[in-house]
């Protein structure tokens, strides 16, 4: 395979002249060294948790159904929705929030979600969770649009730059380990048996 030449990454989508220099304002300077920009750690957004099943501190992905959503006001104003999945009911509370986010949860609608659980007054809550509104029928468990079949990667960072913009420019800097690949420094007798291509693509994206 050749070898990965010096790309700007001003070649990936979404990346202009001020994120270009944002990231090499932190060390980014090319598409070979977001490669090597691995994740401190991962999360399982893999499969579905039961609100019965939820522990405090946990991270995890729920689908439930909007029973109800209002904003607030106590020491702090928020938006608070409350979903069911059947087996139980979890409150979800936004203190920075839209009116295009609170008309989104509307009763009726299904959400998937995903956060770390804690122990509010009222049971299980979830801050500021990650979420979208299903589609009618739709379920992230089965659709793949919000479910991963792999682990979710969470990158070091700097003021700025979020998770997500992390994992699109780190994902289409894998895309061109399939025409090169980086210089390898291993002697070919210490490559067994994952190559450097393989290693870089478990690293960011391994199986649950």
């Amino acid at each position: 395979m050749a070898v990965l030449e010096p790309i700007p990454l001003t070649a990936l989508r979404g990346v202009g002249p001020k994120l270009a220099q944002q990231l090499a304002d932190y060390g980014v300077t090319q598409v070979e060294d977001l490669l090597f920009h691995l994740p401190l750690r991962y999360q399982d957004r893999t499969r579905i948790t039961p609100i019965a099943g939820l522990q405090e501190g946990s991270e995890v992905s729920v689908e439930g159904e909007v029973r109800l959503a209002d904003i607030v006001f106590g020491r702090r104003r928020s938006l608070v929705a409350r979903i069911q999945d059947g087996t139980g009911t979890l409150t979800l509370r936004f203190f920075h929030f839209s009116a295009a986010q609170k008309n989104s949860l509307q009763p009726g609608a299904r959400l998937h979600c995903f956060g770390q659980v804690r122990r509010g007054a009222n049971g299980f809550e979830i801050f500021h969770p990650e979420y979208r509104v299903l589609e009618p029928g739709e379920h992230g468990s089965t659709t793949g649009g919000a479910q991963p079949a792999t682990l979710t990667p969470v990158y070091p960072t700097t003021t700025g730059i979020g998770q997500a913009q992390w994992r699109k420019l780190c994902s289409q800097a894998l895309g061109f380990l399939q025409r090169a690949q980086p210089r390898d420094l291993l002697p070919a007798g210490s490559r067994q048996p994952f190559t450097l291509v393989h290693a870089l693509q478990y690293l960011h994206a391994p199986p649950p």
